[in-house]
């Protein structure tokens, strides 16, 4: 994994603007791909495949959610967020957008950059982040997307919004 630098949560926001993260390459793997399809219910079992199979792009085709997926992981192995019972919160997203398909074997890496950093009365910190995943070799991004992270910490429990 890369050199990764800290930042503390209280002072994320002097960050905005600038580049959160730079993954390592991550290559995309076959049992992946079917253990993603398995998860989410794409497989003969649960749906009509037949569209798929007739993917003019092939069956090595990387599905987009999958895709969207990952951006947990890099998040998980890359974020420069440290502190004391810190815990993130998928808070949804904002725009995303598939622009280059991405195939078995390629390899892939995120580049994040903080968008917005947001205090909240409760003591939670809303992070926006945008998101491109980059295809080794290509010019052209994978995807695009802005991500939203509820930061909060585990003191006492009551700074998590429910």
């Amino acid at each position: 994994m890369s050199q990764r630098r800290e930042i503390p949560l209280s002072e994320l926001h002097r960050h905005t603007g600038e580049e959160f993260f730079t993954s390592d390459w991550l290559a995309i793997d076959a049992e992946h791909l079917s253990a993603f399809a398995t998860a989410s219910y794409l497989d003969a079992e649960h749906a009509d495949l037949t569209a798929s199979k007739n993917n003019p792009l092939g069956a090595t085709l990387v599905d987009g959610f999958l895709l969207t997926s990952l951006l947990t992981m890099f998040h998980f192995n890359n974020s420069p967020v440290r502190g004391e019972g810190i815990y993130g919160f998928n808070y949804g997203l904002d725009r995303v957008r598939y622009t280059l398909p991405v195939f078995i074997g390629q390899n892939i890496r995120c580049v994040a950059t903080i968008a917005e950093v947001t205090p909240r009365p409760d003591g939670t910190v809303l992070v926006t982040t945008d998101n491109t995943i980059e295809v080794e070799g290509e010019e052209k991004p994978a995807m695009v997307a802005r991500w939203l992270s509820l930061f909060a910490t585990r003191e006492d429990g009551t700074n998590v919004e429910r």
